[in-house]
């Protein structure tokens, strides 16, 4: 278990300090769905940050230091960096292309030809063009080549890479998580795509952009988007005034009339955007015109987490059975278990489906009301089973193969989920979010953790095909499970160790903030929201209660929620 490589020092990933922002209020029993407002932010800067332009008679090497420290300053598109370049690289530099946030002290040192020097960097992680963030584990590192010349006497750079260069801490002074929203390709559900922007005026025209890119490469044909291809803003910004973002677009081959089509870009704009504190409304027009909306149409509702009923599927006396509010009763109708011993028990949203781990042939076992126990495939060292809304139940293996099963066909043959990128990697836990739209898979790559968000790509009838390649969300991290907390949180703790432990919850966006810790943690299970957070620790269940773990009941062992 990774509770043997506790808290390295050198495993401080992007953001660690970051503290989430309060959670609204989420319903904590009841059948599956919604409720909960994106957390807004500000579109004012909230950093007063004014970098030194070049020295006369700087040298080479302190001019070419100077511009990456010019790199904070993101006003007037990086206007004082621009002055350490040529008149030429200053007029086609992108500073926007790629941001490093950099692990410790860089090197810089000359190259063989002479005014060459080569920067040497330990790299945390790298945003792109989009706004996509990738974590990069401990020893990931970089090159950057730079020339420099005279220029009516002073030393300026001439060539140089597409990039800007900060710390871990300048990143998170100047650069905001923002939640762009995408639907799920049936359209019951928005999809939350965190990007990372400079926290700079008007920060909305980012987000637009981010918007009409589509979605990130991780969400590729697990979601969808309204705005057709090949749309563009037709203007160079999206202004706010007075509480209203106006954005115009230019769409190839537009048809007003196309109804649908209109709401669905609002409203993708109108929950990406309203994120912002100084965003109440959204206008969306196309060549100029207003969109045409429809008679009846009310404006965009806030995102809605799909959520789980409160009540919990475990273990007594070897035996499936459910918990709730210190209670724990059998579950009716089920056959004996005789023969198999259950471990990680699952089950679905409506508690008609089960399914478990058997720890005496490694075999997922799926048993439903009425019917008997039926192995449905095995594999060595099987996450927990992870049930869809689609109707179908996931596991993955050691050696890294995913396949899932529907368990209310008795004869049904599970299929192989493709997802090469986890050929090389040992996955202890995979969780299928509450929408369907991605799974979230914690692996151990030689003793650190990685956890990571890959989305569902399915096939008629919601069928699960491929596991895109995945966005790391956290990087060299103490972790063996991660639990959804909503669609757009989750919490992560090691298990099987001996000291104390304080789980994570995170954002999709990587930042996180600790729990209070609990001695000798065997198990989690997450509900809705932290208030649902509960912990097996010496044989005893325990809910998370404000700054404590207040004990539940040593009746029941290996719980989980729905899902």
């Amino acid at each position: 278990m990774s509770s043997t490589h506790r808290r390295r020092a050198t495993a401080a990933a992007l953001c660690l300090a970051v503290v989430l922002g309060g959670c609204g209020a989420i319903p904590r029993s009841g059948p599956v769905h919604r409720h909960a407002e994106p957390t807004r932010t500000t579109a004012e800067p909230t950093y007063d940050v004014a970098p030194a332009g070049p020295q006369d008679g700087a040298e080479p090497e302190q001019v070419v230091r100077g511009f990456l420290a010019a790199g904070t300053g993101v006003d007037d598109d990086y206007s004082v960096a621009r002055e350490y370049l040529t008149p030429e690289l200053a007029a086609t530099w992108h500073p926007d292309a790629r941001t490093i946030v950099h692990r410790g002290e860089p090197s810089l040192v000359p190259r063989l030809e002479e005014n060459e020097y080569r920067m040497s960097l330990e790299i945390a992680a790298v945003v792109d063009g989009t706004g996509v963030i990738e974590r990069k584990p401990a020893g990931a590192a970089e090159v950057l080549d730079f020339d420099v010349v005279q220029v009516d006497g002073q030393w300026r750079i001439s060539d140089a890479p597409d990039a800007t260069v900060l710390t871990a801490s300048d990143f998170e002074e100047i650069f905001e998580p923002h939640q762009l929203y995408f639907a799920d390709t049936d359209q019951s559900n928005f999809v939350a795509d965190p990007r990372w922007f400079p926290d700079r005026t008007p920060v909305s025209t980012s987000i637009v952009r981010g918007l009409l890119g589509g979605p990130a490469p991780y969400l590729r044909g697990a979601v969808s988007t309204a705005f057709p291809a090949g749309t563009t803003l037709a203007r160079s910004a999206v202004p706010v005034r007075n509480g209203t973002a106006t954005v115009e677009l230019s769409v190839p081959d537009f048809d007003p009339a196309n109804i649908e089509t209109n709401r669905r870009m609002h409203d993708q704009l109108a929950l990406s955007l309203r994120s912002l504190t100084a965003v109440n409304d959204v206008e969306l027009l196309v060549d100029g015109a207003p969109v045409e909306l429809g008679a009846g149409w009310t404006d965009a509702a806030p995102v809605e987490d799909v959520t789980v009923p409160s009540r919990q599927i475990g273990l007594r006396d070897g035996e499936l059975a459910f918990y709730q509010g210190g209670q724990t009763d059998a579950v009716s109708g089920l056959a004996p278990l005789d023969g198999h011993r259950p471990s990680s028990p699952a089950m679905d949203a409506a508690a008609e489906h089960f399914a478990f781990v058997d720890a005496g042939t490694g075999a997922l076992v799926t048993v439903d009301r009425e019917s008997e126990p039926v192995e449905r495939f095995s594999g060595t060292g099987l996450t927990r089973p992870s049930f869809d809304e689609h109707g179908w139940v996931w596991a993955a293996d050691s050696a890294g193969a995913v396949r899932a099963v529907r368990p209310g066909v008795r004869d049904a043959e599970p299929v192989r989920v493709e997802a090469p990128w986890l050929a090389a990697r040992t996955a202890t836990s995979l969780r299928i979010s509450r929408g369907g739209t991605r799974a979230l898979v914690v692996t151990q790559d030689d003793g650190d953790a990685q956890v990571w968000l890959s989305g569902v790509v399915r096939g008629p009838e919601g069928a699960p095909q491929r596991l895109n390649e995945p966005y790391r969300v956290a990087a060299d991290v103490d972790a063996d499970v991660a639990l959804w907390l909503s669609d757009r949180e989750f919490v992560t703790a090691p298990l099987g160790g001996t000291g104390s432990v304080r789980p994570r919850v995170y954002d999709v966006s990587g930042r996180y903030r600790e729990l209070p810790g609990l001695e000798g943690l065997t198990g989690l299970s997450g509900g809705n929201g932290t208030s649902s957070v509960y912990a097996v620790a010496d044989g005893t269940l325990h809910m998370l209660t404000g700054n404590a773990w207040a004990p539940q009941s040593e009746d029941v062992r290996d719980t989980a929620f729905a899902g």
